[in-house]
């Protein structure tokens, strides 16, 4: 009972030495986690399955996925003439909403109601339906929810190395280096990636609100980083996505910038870049402030931050090369139906596909954040310095030069996470209650919805 006491005031102790700001991202952190714990926890609960409709072979199919023992069935929804839709009813039955039957689907028989002994006609499953790329999925249901897409992608990556799965060469490598690094640490790639992420994002936010805290009051600062957390898809900041690593290199890169440490600037943006492409636009600001540094290009560490910075581009470009029989340089990626465009015929791509009906809900969803952002950029431009609004301005334009003919502007709702000048701009123009209400309702709704989808495979960005 003593050892528990002094732990006890050891903990207070080294609480309250810690400065503000790590207090304040601390704690937002773990209000944000419980919430996705929990949030997780209702959900697996509610929905044990993962049901997707699906074309195969021209036949109206369902495919269901166990998310306790991650076992896939897909099945033909047709019975008598009739398309079934199904909602989970337990971890191994469904209920289709036309008679209310309800069906197994380790067998597809229905078991109960009207087509009681009738049976679902089996089918293949498509790879695309859930991809684990190689990767085991994780044993428990409740953190496997996470384990969704890319990061199967960056664990499949960190496990074998690139050239295992054909168009594994699209992900930069320092993330599945450091789940590589990680994973004898936690004896499991995707906990590693889970874990670096979690430490990644607390880093974020205390960087976000130091940031934040220079350019306006505390209270506008915090507002801003709740923004922040409550975004629709902030979640994926504690998935073994690349989102809150990318954020920290890309912080530390222009906060060594304003220090004028550039051979550091250089590193943090090297990092940046060979976590995710859109580093490269840090090099712009970098530029723009070794301009204002007098003499510009004649200091030495002018030219070392800069190439340190820019061997990331090369890095990366080289990695490339040496795993794709084609053009280094992703002009043209086949496998992901993508090529590189103007950035404005992305967003008009865009426009006529939902002028045209054929959309789906994301594309409206990455149309409404790509004009917000873009709203915001405009509107907050003499609000923050000048260097920021440059990495924000040629960040969009990385993410709209490539476009994919299956989905216009694929993504922003997750890419935009990283465009954290805008952020502050939202939070100091929402003003008076009514705004903030609307921000608020709008995104935790929003959040609620978005992740459901995710943690049941839904595609969600």
């Amino acid at each position: 009972m003593k050892s528990v006491t002094q732990l006890t005031k050891l903990s207070i102790q080294f609480w309250n030495k810690l400065d503000q700001s790590w207090r304040f991202a601390t704690t937002v952190f773990f209000i944000a986690r419980l919430f996705y714990a929990l949030w997780s926890w209702v959900v697996l609960t509610i929905q044990p399955i993962a049901v997707h409709y699906v074309e195969v072979g021209n036949q109206p199919s369902v495919s269901f996925l166990n998310l306790y023992t991650v076992k896939a069935y897909t099945y033909s929804r047709e019975i008598k003439g009739t398309s079934l839709t199904f909602r989970p009813v337990s971890k191994d039955v469904v209920t289709d909403l036309q008679t209310g039957s309800l069906w197994n689907i380790d067998t597809g028989e229905a078991i109960e109601g009207a087509y009681q002994g009738l049976k679902l006609t089996p089918g293949s499953l498509p790879s695309e339906m859930f991809p684990y790329h190689s990767a085991a999925p994780y044993p428990n249901a409740w953190l496997a929810l996470w384990q969704r897409f890319d990061a199967n992608w960056y664990t499949s990556i960190a496990e074998q190395g690139y050239g295992s799965i054909p168009g594994d060469d699209h992900f930069p490598p320092l993330y599945p280096l450091l789940i590589r690094l990680a994973k004898p640490i936690f004896g499991n790639a995707f906990i590693a990636g889970l874990v670096i992420s979690h430490l990644a994002t607390l880093y974020a936010i205390k960087l976000l609100l130091d940031l934040f805290d220079q350019w306006e009051n505390a209270k506008t600062s915090r507002q801003t980083v709740l923004y922040f957390l409550i975004y629709p898809t902030s979640f994926y900041l504690f998935s073994a996505y690349t989102e809150s690593v990318f954020l920290v290199t890309a912080l530390l890169s222009l906060r060594s910038m304003k220090k004028q440490s550039w051979a550091w600037a250089g590193f943090w943006a090297f990092c940046a870049i060979i976590t995710r492409l859109q580093g490269a636009a840090l090099l712009i600001p970098l530029i723009y402030l070794m301009w204002k540094d007098l003499p510009f290009l004649r200091n030495p560490h002018h030219w070392l931050g800069l190439a340190i910075a820019g061997t990331g581009f090369l890095f990366y470009i080289f990695l490339r090369s040496t795993q794709v029989s084609g053009n280094a340089l992703p002009f043209v990626e086949p496998i992901w139906h993508a090529h590189l465009v103007l950035p404005w015929e992305t967003y008009i791509y865009a426009v006529r596909t939902l002028f045209s009906g054929e959309y789906n809900r994301n594309d409206v969803l990455n149309f409404a954040v790509v004009t917000l952002f873009l709203i915001l950029l405009i509107i907050g431009w003499k609000k923050i310095p000048l260097e920021y609004n440059l990495y924000t301005t040629f960040s969009l334009l990385i993410m709209l030069i490539r476009i994919v003919d299956t989905q216009p502007l694929i993504s922003m709702s997750r890419y935009s996470l990283t465009l954290f000048p805008s952020f502050y701009i939202l939070g100091s123009t929402s003003d008076n209650p009514w705004k903030r209400r609307v921000i608020l309702y709008t995104f935790i709704a929003l959040n609620l919805y978005l992740s459901q989808e995710f943690f049941s495979w839904g595609w969600v960005a």
